[in-house]
């Protein structure tokens, strides 16, 4: 099976920075959107650049310093995920996985400038470890341009090329992963995995909660029913929603499949272990595809109106929360 190097990038707005700080910096004292996140294991974080302080003043720092100018959407800073198959990557030692990331990170180092560069940390917390590297797109004449020192969808294309070139001096067992031009690949948010593995741990609860509602006679237990529901209304609400990306996601990855056989001549091992690759990951989406159809035969039975209080309800109570 072929493992890769997978890196990522993001362009984030004024507006996204606080958020992508409280994240990456582990600033929130709970993260129930996030059930990977195990924060008894948070200590074993390190940082390769650690911030002085909350990300948005350090980026607004480093623009004001430049002299740059900066628009109300401007993109102020690109967020970069650095990972690696998981069973390759935890198959390594905690000092063989501190010594990946560190390769990677000098990849960042030389291409997007150090001092540009707000926060490099390696999460392993997580089910997988990886890293989050943070840095504000600064030309060297000190302008923003995110459109000039990415350079668009070729520089991202020339990014995963350089990228994994850097990656395979150290680990020649790495591979190349297809790029997105033969593969018109689109990732399933990862989002649409936690809410349904949340949701399905909770099956039976939510179950017998909707069998509660519907009783008449024993206020206190529907009571009780309707507050078990309430914390997983705004899921259970976008159920919809998530089933038609996952549809979209299938079909996808059917026409990958397709592609590869159009566009790759000569049949190589590594073309077919990366075919076998797509294979796998299309039968994790139809098995979440299963446990959504599961949830939402459960959800409809919810008269709609109270699904809907319910979610805003609960919207309204997390907002809230996150303000104080």
């Amino acid at each position: 099976m072929a493992n890769y190097a997978i890196a990522r990038m993001e362009k984030r707005r004024l507006g996204e920075v606080t958020a992508i700080c409280n994240h990456h910096e582990r600033l929130k004292e709970k993260y129930k959107s996030n059930p990977d996140i195990d924060l008894t294991r948070s200590h074993l974080n390190f940082h390769l650049v650690e911030p002085d302080g909350m990300y948005r003043p350090i980026v607004l720092g480093k623009i004001e310093e430049a002299g740059a100018k900066m628009r109300k959407d401007s993109i102020v800073m690109q967020d970069c995920l650095v990972a690696a198959t998981p069973d390759w990557i935890n198959a390594k030692s905690d000092e063989e996985q501190a010594e990946f990331f560190r390769h990677a990170f000098e990849y960042f180092r030389e291409h997007y400038r150090i001092e540009n560069i707000v926060s490099a940390v390696v999460h392993l917390d997580e089910a997988n470890p990886h890293m989050h590297i943070c840095f504000v797109p600064l030309t060297e004449d000190n302008r923003l341009s995110s459109k000039e020192v990415i350079g668009g969808p070729a520089g991202l294309k020339k990014f995963q090329t350089d990228f994994y070139e850097h990656m395979a001096e150290k680990y020649p067992d790495l591979s190349r992963g297809i790029p997105k031009s033969i593969t018109h690949r689109k990732h399933l948010p990862t989002y649409l995995y936690k809410q349904a593995a949340e949701l399905h741990e909770h099956y039976e609860e939510i179950v017998k909660a909707i069998d509660d509602i519907g009783l008449i006679n024993n206020s206190q237990k529907k009571e009780a029913a309707v507050a078990l529901l309430g914390r997983y209304a705004p899921e259970m609400a976008q159920m919809s929603n998530q089933m038609k990306i996952t549809d979209k996601h299938i079909d996808s990855l059917e026409k990958q499949i397709e592609s590869l056989k159009k566009n790759v001549s000569s049949k190589t091992d590594e073309i077919w272990d990366q075919a076998k690759e797509i294979e796998k990951l299309k039968a994790n989406v139809w098995e979440l595809k299963h446990t959504q159809e599961k949830l939402e035969k459960q959800i409809k039975r919810i008269p709609p109106e109270v699904l809907k209080q319910m979610a805003e309800d609960e919207k309204k109570r997390r907002r809230e929360s996150r303000e104080r």
